[in-house]
């Protein structure tokens, strides 16, 4: 979840890309937001959960927004919206895992839940669960 990684990934193995590209609208779902206007559809932000195997009622969420739009809300209108589509597919918690010290992240997933439990899981590491506010 928005762990602000120092250097790009310029490519991805063909599980990985599986991994991002195949959505079902159920146990995993992505949500991208595009540059208003931009006919070459340049994406600025994706949310996504994909429910835990051995939990179905929590769904790891991540969220990445290109650096020229942060602090304008898209990162909390996704947030809000992930959780909405959670909530409606039965999901009630979510985890992240990010940088212990990406404050805006942490700030983020609070406007998500009444009951945020944090630990700290090395090398700078947090692992967030929260549960969805109804």
């Amino acid at each position: 979840m928005c762990s602000g990684a120092s250097t790009p990934k310029r490519s991805f193995s063909r599980a990985e890309l599986r991994y991002l590209t195949e959505v079902d609208g159920r146990d995993h779902v992505a949500l991208v937001a595009e540059y208003p206007g931009d006919p070459g559809r340049r994406l600025i932000a994706v949310g996504r959960f994909v429910r835990l195997q051995d939990d179905p009622e929590a769904a790891e969420v991540a969220i990445v927004v290109a650096d020229d739009w942060h602090r304008r809300g898209l990162g909390s209108l996704l947030a809000e919206q992930l959780a909405e589509r959670a909530r409606g597919l039965g999901i009630r918690r979510f985890t992240a895992t990010m940088a212990a010290d990406n404050v805006a992240a942490h700030r983020l997933m609070t406007k998500l839940t009444s009951h945020l439990e944090q630990r700290h899981v090395g090398a700078g590491v947090s692992e967030l669960v929260l549960e969805l506010a109804a």
